[in-house]
């Protein structure tokens, strides 16, 4: 397997920027790789305070237990989450994360010729 294609399924397979770190473009990696990483950060963040509110209006009496008021509750608790918020965090994720994934392949591609050709 080439550099360009192990460069293409590190990002893709494992996070993006991982490619590039392979490829020893440090900066190139970090700069895909940490806003990745603050994204997900802030997406299991807001899914925690949903799960948060959740387990703080939870029923605790036994007659009040029933599965229609969990559901209420959890209802109720998914509206705090401001979901174009969500969205975007996550298309942006997404959008970074298939941008790595074609610039890791296309620097492993690069580094081939150079190498292969003679230049450096």
């Amino acid at each position: 397997m080439n550099k360009a294609t192990k460069a293409a399924l590190f990002s893709a397979l494992l996070i993006p920027g991982w490619g590039q770190i392979y490829l020893k473009y440090y900066k190139r990696g970090l700069a895909f790789l940490v806003p990745v990483l603050v994204g997900i950060l802030a997406m299991v963040w807001m899914v925690v305070q949903v799960g948060m509110a959740v387990i703080r209006a939870a029923p605790v009496a036994k007659e009040t237990g029933q599965i229609s008021n969990a559901v209420r509750i959890t209802s109720d608790a998914l509206k705090a989450i401001d979901l174009s918020t969500f969205l975007l965090i996550f298309f942006l994720i997404v959008a970074l994360w298939i941008l790595s994934i074609i610039d890791a392949y296309f620097l492993g591609k690069k580094m081939t010729f150079s190498t292969t050709s003679g230049h450096q």
